[in-house]
């Protein structure tokens, strides 16, 4: 037990000392003044953790993070902060967090402190404060913006694609000392986000246990929410264009003149390159295809193919054979490109939208 104590003590000392300093030292409000182990594996301390996010500032698929502005309470209840509230005069005691930390060290008390896992930004603390009741009943407020890891995103089946998002809080002590449990009451997600790209929701809290800065398992408590895209401005920015591209394509086996097919379609192929640079643009240089892209590529390659075959009709013709250039014509607007372009449709969504 003494060698247990002597090791999470260095590390909390390391993790104090490395802070930063200025406006970010006060990245975890909980975390300072941290003397002794809190709760004893008999009877660990019970801390209910709630999670409310206000807004999302926004949501980079490129660095796979977002930004978020938070509320988050923290309650527990912890005898030797308790009080007599008759000399008090009063049932409950405002603190600063940085005063609750220096009163809770004078009474050899400890304040169950946390770090939130998937931070990657500095945490700007708008506002907080905590409570303490007479029976050592302690609630903890903070509001606070920050940037958060999402590394859940998976753009396979992208722009039908449903993202999860995380916001994970994890206790500093091990689990025979602090145990977590949530308070639904005070989480989920606001009415207002602010978030215009998404369609947030389907938000829950989990509890589970990490491995903590100790090295042994910690509880963790996470508000887990998913998005959805608006399908309305990819319908009308994406699959409308495509859609024409491809009816332009399938118009110019109307041209009797191949030379004029072949010059349209070449501009066709440029137009598709294009599109695809413009669209891989909001998206990370990933290492698979995501739906989008298959369609986009194939879409690619039967351009490529619709200025071979021509090419090769006005061979036939000039070579004299211009009755099978009009067979193999026909062919291709009856057969070959419409039911090309629906088994290419028809695999994308099987392969990427129907199979997990």
């Amino acid at each position: 037990m003494t060698f247990f104590r002597i090791v999470c003590l260095f590390a909390l000392t390391v993790f104090l000392t490395t802070a930063p300093v200025g406006k970010a030292a006060a990245q975890n409000a909980l975390g300072g003044r941290l003397d002794a182990l809190a709760g004893t594996p008999e009877n660990p301390l019970e801390v209910g953790v709630g999670i409310k996010i206000d807004q999302i500032t926004g949501v980079d698929q490129k660095a796979e993070n977002y930004g978020a502005v938070v509320v988050l309470r923290v309650e527990w209840i912890d005898p030797a902060l308790a009080f007599d509230r008759d000399v008090a005069g009063r049932d409950i005691r405002v603190f600063n967090p940085p005063t609750l930390a220096d009163h809770a060290a004078q009474i050899g008390a400890v304040l169950p402190a946390f770090v939130i896992h998937n931070q990657q930004s500095n945490k700007w603390i708008h506002e907080s404060a905590a409570s303490l009741r007479y029976d050592g009943r302690v609630v903890y407020v903070e509001k606070s913006s920050l940037t958060l890891q999402a590394p859940h995103f998976n753009f396979r089946k992208y722009p039908f694609d449903t993202q999860e998002f995380h916001f994970d809080v994890v206790s500093i002590f091990p689990s025979e000392y602090v145990s977590y449990y949530p308070l639904d009451e005070f989480s989920g997600l606001g009415n207002l986000l602010g978030e215009e790209e998404w369609i947030l929701g389907n938000d829950r809290l989990e509890v589970s246990k990490v491995t903590g800065l100790s090295g042994r398992d910690s509880d963790q408590v996470a508000l887990i929410f998913e998005g959805k895209r608006h399908l309305t401005y990819y319908t009308i920015r994406v699959f409308l264009p495509m859609l024409v591209l491809i009816t332009v394509g399938w118009a110019l086996f109307f041209l009797d003149e191949y030379r004029k097919r072949i010059e349209i379609a070449g501009a066709n192929l440029l137009v598709f390159v294009a599109f695809n640079w413009a669209i891989s643009e909001d998206l990370p240089k990933l290492g698979y295809l995501t739906f989008l892209d298959f369609i986009l590529q194939c879409m690619f390659l039967m351009t490529g193919a619709l200025i071979v075959f021509n090419v090769a009709l006005r061979r036939l013709k000039v070579a004299g054979r211009e009755e099978a250039a009009r067979k193999l014509d026909n062919y291709a607007i009856k057969w070959i490109y419409p039911l090309g372009y629906a088994a290419i449709v028809g695999y994308a969504m099987f392969a990427y939208l129907l199979v997990p």
